[in-house]
């Protein structure tokens, strides 16, 4: 049962709305009017409240525009009852108090902001995507303007995982207040400044624990378990990153303290990387040994091996479709 507030707002606009659902019925067979319901009765009751407590005003705006998204988001099976993943009506309904004045300003850009991010981040194996909401929930009330809620989206998607969005972000996070930004990435009594000095000079320190986690990040995995690689990769080392061959296909691998991502590659970035074995690596029982730092990685050490960069090295195997990219140096 929808509120009082959202039922008013429904009942001005019924004649619009109603045409917006026959349309999303007659450009999306099987439009599921149901679910959509329960969509409005839940997710977008959450958002009419919440701009309906900053703004009056705006509620009815925010509501149209909310509805003709939830249309959409429905219909593609990306929210609702009978959504793929909880994320979108999570993010929804959980970020709605925190930026309710940015949806009253802009519904639909707001909007689309955390649906977007959201989707992204869920499409991409490992990343955190209920540590994002989390972060974002206590923190996007201090952000004024969209760009600032879309620069600290980025901060907050880096420390939830997204390795490849580590220099961006850092540039975005200028935009911010300094707290906020130090904030975001779990460090807010250390000044932005000399934060953001250590992050960009090493990839491996966490700000959250103020130190280096030697043991770094484990990828990868077997396609016919939602994994990228059909056979176990070969590796060889790249400019920032590492590049992956398995069964013709090619991958990036980035990682860094606070995770690791696997992206498309073309293969001449496998052609033009590393093979060189890496520096200072043995390989041990239970994995390897970097830098006289002992490395758990649950494969058989038989024919492992190890290439690196500057900052990280590597280790894989031909019996294993899992990468251990760790540190260099601790």
């Amino acid at each position: 049962m929808v509120s009082d507030t959202l039922a008013g707002v429904l009942a001005s606009r019924r004649a619009l709305l109603n045409q917006r659902v026959a349309e999303a019925r007659h450009q999306q067979p099987g439009f599921d009017t149901a679910a959509f319901s329960a969509f409005a009765g839940d997710t977008l009751d959450a958002v009419c409240g919440a701009v309906q407590a900053v703004d009056p005003l705006a509620t009815g705006a925010a509501v149209e525009a909310a509805f003709e998204i939830g249309l959409t988001l429905v219909g593609q099976g990306l929210a609702g009852p009978k959504a793929r993943l909880p994320w979108v009506d999570r993010a929804w309904k959980q970020l709605a108090a925190s930026i309710a004045r940015l949806i009253a300003q802009a519904p639909t850009e707001t909007l689309g902001t955390v649906t977007n991010a959201v989707v992204r981040l869920s499409s991409m194996r490992g990343v955190r995507v209920e540590e994002w909401i989390d972060t974002m929930r206590a923190l996007a009330g201090r952000c004024a303007v969209l760009d600032e809620l879309r620069a600290l989206g980025a901060l907050c998607a880096w420390r939830a995982g997204m390795a490849h969005l580590r220099e961006p972000a850092l540039v975005q996070a200028d935009r911010l207040d300094p707290a906020l930004a130090s904030a975001a990435l779990g460090a807010p009594d250390v000044p932005w400044a000399s934060l953001r000095e250590r992050l960009s000079a090493d990839r491996w320190w966490n700000p959250s624990i103020g130190a280096v986690d030697a043991q770094g990040q484990t990828l990868g995995g077997f396609s016919g378990m939602d994994g990228p690689f059909a056979v176990p990769p070969a590796i060889r080392a790249g400019a920032g990153h590492f590049v992956a061959e398995s069964a013709g296909r090619h991958f990036l691998l980035m990682a860094d303290a606070f995770g690791a991502v696997v992206l498309p590659a073309a293969a001449n970035e496998f052609a033009q990387a590393d093979a060189a074995v890496a520096p200072g690596v043995a390989i041990t029982p239970r994995g390897g040994s970097v830098g006289g730092r002992e490395i758990a990685f649950a494969v058989p050490g038989d024919r492992m091996q190890a290439v690196g960069r500057a900052d990280s090295v590597a280790l894989f195997s031909p019996w294993s479709h899992h990468v251990r990219i760790v540190p260099a140096r601790a």
